[in-house]
């Protein structure tokens, strides 16, 4: 099954979405990242995904979403 990963990470003092061929940002706080991260987990429909979550120490900790599901 494929899957895709997500990173909420801290670049150079702005926060980050970052995937596979993706950066979007910069967010001017990791809530307001992870955010857009969750909302585009939920729109991944039938790919299993993971969340990577930079914290204050910076280090990733990795959140399992499961399968996306479809809003349909």
């Amino acid at each position: 099954m494929l899957g895709i990963h997500y990173g909420v990470v801290q670049i150079e003092g702005e926060w980050m979405v970052i995937a596979e061929g993706l950066r979007l940002g910069p967010y001017p706080t990791d809530a307001e990242a992870e955010q857009v991260a969750r909302r585009m987990a939920d729109e991944s429909a039938g790919l299993d995904v993971q969340l990577h979550l930079q914290n204050d120490a910076g280090e990733l900790h990795r959140e399992q979403l499961g399968r996306a599901l479809s809003s349909a």
